[in-house]
């Protein structure tokens, strides 16, 4: 290994791909066809260092510069990241009349402080913007996080809360006595109440106050009131924007606390699974747990794909979060749901940034492109669309349904969704498949459908001789 390299940390991706964001880190932009250049030297991942990290997806956050391998994705592949900390200086390298035309960026980085190794040095890190997009917006998102430096807001965020949990005083003034009823101070001494030097002091800033109330009158009063509602105005403004402050780093408190469920939930699932195959586990254990996963649900997504951030990968990008969105939501509701629903619950979790249903059905049918294998997309023969998961799938649910009448039982829509877990209509749809398969045969009866086990192809062949 060269020495003197600028080694860069790896990316951990969700299942669809897309980088997993600390709970106060937000999405800013993303480029495509964007390459790290390290310069005469190699420089990226410990394992894998290089001259250049080519035909890349350049992901931009309020916390970090991610580079995700677009041939590997969604697995990591040499997906790289850098913390905009170490960032000192951007600057735009000039065109050459004769040169090349692309794009690039110079960033001037520091090393890691040791925790990549003795061979990160100190080194200069360029992107190369090779798409047809202008990376314009993307630079100027570049200069805006390193001015804004978040990641210093977050820490003197957290000790503000710190000092904010401890009582203050002005400077040089003692604190507040404390307040008892009359004949009731438990320290024994008898409080008098002000003495007759402060009642004249009150009484006379009183009447200062109501003379000064009735000498505004006219224009000047007029100025003078108004005067004093602006000072109220942005003394009450100043006020509530310390208290935002406060809201919001208490709201990121929640937002990772609500991680740390959400995994833990995800990790019991196995873990319930497991145990509920042995032992049947009680009602209100499974009552709170089906409110614990709704309540995270109803959380929604921190930082939600837009096409202003996402540009020309708006859908892909699209596709990829709503995959990772979508298997808890599914687990919950059967494991199929239809297209109108994931479109009003993933609408309820975007909040303000809401997507079109056209852009939930594109997502959808860019699962199989994109290499996706968490949620799957179907369309019945009766146009019906539904996203379901794995355990969904026709081989899995033919043998569900031929078990659920293979001891005489007749099936319909009904009977068919409380032995799959799903709604009637969708059950409906299933039954049909199942028919489609050889599973199962119909009886168009006055009331309903009826479908039975198909003995059909049990049945040998007779030759009737005449």
């Amino acid at each position: 290994m060269r020495p003197g390299m600028l080694l860069l940390e790896g990316v951990a991706l969700t299942d669809s791909g897309r980088p997993v964001l600390a709970p106060e880190e937000l999405e800013l932009r993303i480029l495509e066809k964007c390459d790290f250049e390290f310069g005469e030297g190699k420089g990226g991942l410990v394992h894998a260092p290089d001259e250049r990290y080519k035909a890349g997806i350049a992901f931009l956050t309020t916390h970090r510069l991610i580079w995700l391998d677009a041939a590997s994705l969604p697995n990591p592949g040499r997906s790289c990241s850098l913390q905009l900390s170490r960032i000192t200086h951007s600057t735009t390298v000039p065109l050459k009349m004769f040169g090349s035309r692309t794009r690039r960026q110079n960033l001037k980085c520091n090393a890691n402080g040791g925790g990549l190794g003795p061979h990160d040095k100190p080194r200069d890190l360029k992107l190369a913007f090779r798409a047809n997009e202008s990376p314009n917006e993307f630079i100027k998102c570049v200069d805006d996080a390193l001015a804004n430096k978040a990641w210093r807001v977050e820490e003197s965020g957290r000790s503000q809360t710190a000092r904010n949990t401890t009582p203050s005083f002005p400077c040089g003034a003692p604190p507040p006595p404390p307040s008892y009823p009359r004949g009731q101070n438990p320290t024994g001494r008898t409080y008098l109440g002000p003495s007759s030097d402060q009642q004249k002091t009150v009484a006379l800033k009183a009447a200062e106050t109501s003379t000064s109330h009735f000498r505004r009158a006219g224009v000047g009063g007029a100025l003078a009131r108004q005067n004093d509602e602006r000072q109220q105005n942005e003394k009450t403004l100043g006020n509530a924007f310390l208290d935002m402050e406060t809201l919001m780093t208490s709201a990121k408190e929640l937002v990772r606390l609500a991680e740390r469920f959400r995994v833990a939930t995800e990790r019991s699932n196995d873990g319930d699974k497991r145990e509920n195959e042995n032992e049947k586990t009680s009602s209100s254990e499974s009552t709170s747990t089906s409110e614990m996963r709704e309540m995270l649900i109803s959380m929604g997504i921190t930082s939600p794909v837009t096409k202003e951030t996402s540009g020309a990968l708006y859908h892909k990008q699209l596709s990829r979060q709503l995959a990772d969105w979508l298997p808890n939501v599914l687990n919950i509701n059967g494991g199929v749901m239809t297209l109108p629903d994931v479109y009003c619950l993933f609408n309820r979790a975007r909040g303000n940034e809401l997507v079109s249903p056209e852009d939930v059905l594109r997502s959808c049918q860019l699962w199989e492109s994109l290499s996706i294998n968490s949620v799957m997309f179907r369309r019945f023969d009766s146009g019906v669309l539904v996203a379901h998961t794995n355990d969904m799938a026709d081989d899995e649910v033919c043998a569900l349904l031929a078990s659920a009448s293979s001891a005489g039982n007749r099936l319909d829509a009904f009977a068919a969704s409380q032995a799959l877990g799903i709604p009637p209509a969708v059950a409906g749809e299933y039954l049909a498949m199942a028919e489609g398969h050889g599973i199962l045969c119909r009886d168009e009866a006055p009331e309903t459908t009826w479908f039975y086990p198909n003995k059909f192809p049990g049945f040998e062949e007779v030759v009737l001789v005449t």
